[in-house]
């Protein structure tokens, strides 16, 4: 089947892909340049190193504290932002915000409004569009700090692998066939999280598969399109496997002489508290999208039960109306939360920190926010026409909430006591960065800023044109 290119869906998804981009721009303009990382302070220095760019980049050992995870390729991103925060500096503007992920935010949302709107036009264009605002304005993507483009790149390529893979299943288009493989490998190459989820698309795949050959709920579909998305996810995660234990690791040996410590990959304990920490962690993150609570995790979790309570609902008023959708949906939701769960678990126990206040609501759940959101659309394209009229009214009251509650404070200021060190020395850091004769030494900050204020002194300001 082939698809006529649409000026209206076109032109709607520019106009709100440009309005969500501009309350992006306001949020990092309201941020006053950012605040700068803990462990940006260390990158900033690798990054601007005097060695050939790839060298640089296939360096785990200084790009990543020695913890291999085979996402090299989110490093040259990460590269390119140290160099325009560097040309910045130069002319004494402080902006820690990654420019690539603002640009790739950006492409995000083009994805999102268009794709949205070209295959599922019964969705409510105001709902498609506070959605989008929806996205921009939670703290899992907007953050938007000089750290790692790895979850931004993942988030690209996990939007470009859904909307891809519906095409491919609905419509077998040629376009479909290359970009679904092509957005899978951009998650596996990015990061290890975006290996995770492409490894659950292939599963989540082949139980379609099985269910549409053997359950009469399910429609008939030519079975040559589920075996493309099941194949090709296949070869791309094989694909991931072998660049992470033989082809990443010959090229770091034979560039930098040195083999990778697969030990932050394999050394996971796992403790029955994971468990109900992976679940709170969703469910928390889910409720958070909606409600904008970002103080209390439980109040969050509940919020986002009764979100989920809510679908469920939706689906069995549907089954029950005869809609054979009902129950192929029911099963990707199941799917997508409990990939979604499992993966939170396996944070929880390699990465204890991602339960703190400073952490839980950053990228670390953008993967799952875009899974969670896709199949909201996807529910909303043929839902009844009472949730259809609901849906942009609980979009736009959640839009409200959030408009309220980004501009009363800024995210990095939370009540977790991780990086409050680096919260108290940001100002000092930044008159310091403005003004090169400003006296920094009366004022105590952390040991990390006063590095990379020596190397910015050092460095960066004697190499100023």
């Amino acid at each position: 089947m082939k698809f006529t290119f649409k000026r209206t869906n076109f032109g709607a998804a520019c106009l709100g892909s440009f309005l969500c981009m501009v309350i992006l721009f306001l949020i990092t303009l309201y941020r006053d340049g950012g605040e700068l990382h803990q462990e940006s302070c260390f990158f900033f220095m690798n990054y601007l190193d005097d060695r050939p760019l790839i060298d640089i980049v296939m360096d785990p050992h200084r790009n990543d504290w020695s913890m291999y995870q085979a996402r090299e390729l989110s490093y040259f991103f990460d590269f390119l932002d140290t160099k325009f925060v560097a040309f910045l500096l130069k002319r004494q503007i402080v902006w820690f915000h990654s420019i690539c992920s603002l640009i790739i935010c950006g492409m995000m949302i083009f994805c999102q409004q268009y794709f949205t709107r070209r295959f599922f036009p019964k969705v409510p264009g105001l709902a498609v569009t506070a959605l989008s605002l929806l996205f921009v304005l939670s703290p899992q993507v907007n953050i938007l700090n000089y750290f790692r483009c790895a979850k931004y790149l993942t988030g690209l390529g996990l939007w470009g692998a859904l909307f891809a893979g519906y095409a491919a299943f609905r419509y077998d288009t040629e376009r479909s066939r290359f970009w679904f493989p092509a957005s899978l490998l951009l998650m596996v190459l990015s990061d290890r999280q975006g290996f995770f989820f492409a490894a659950a698309v292939s599963g989540t795949a082949g139980v379609l598969m099985l269910c549409f050959c053997f359950c009469r709920d399910f429609s008939p579909v030519p079975s040559r399109r589920l075996r493309f998305i099941v194949v090709s996810s296949c070869v791309v995660v094989l694909a991931g496997v072998l660049n992470d234990l033989y082809f990443t690791p010959a090229l770091i040996e034979a560039l930098n002489g040195y083999t990778p410590n697969f030990a932050y990959q394999r050394d996971i304990v796992f403790e029955p508290k994971n468990i109900s920490d992976g679940i709170l962690f969703f469910f928390g993150n889910a409720g958070n999208w909606f409600s904008a609570n970002s103080r209390h995790l439980m109040t969050a979790a509940v919020t986002g039960m009764l979100l989920a309570a809510g679908l469920a609902l939706e689906l069995f008023v549907e089954h029950r109306k005869g809609k054979r959708r009902a129950v192929p949906l029911a099963l990707l939701w199941f799917c997508a939360a409990g990939a979604s769960i499992v993966c939170a678990v396996g944070m929880a126990a390699r990465h204890p920190a991602v339960m703190r206040p400073e952490v839980l609501y950053g990228t670390y759940a953008m993967p799952m926010m875009i899974i969670c959101f896709f199949l909201l659309t996807l529910t909303a394209a043929g839902g009844t026409e009472r949730f259809l009229r609901i849906l942009p009214v609980l979009l736009f009251a959640a839009v409200a909430l959030r408009l309220g509650t980004e501009f009363a404070g800024s995210p990095f200021r939370t009540e977790g006591d991780l990086f409050q060190g680096y919260q108290t020395g940001q100002e000092v850091l930044k008159k310091a960065l403005r003004d090169p004769k400003f006296d920094d030494e009366k004022y105590c900050i952390p040991h990390r800023m006063e590095l990379f204020l020596k190397f910015y002194r050092e460095n960066v300001l004697k190499n100023r044109k």
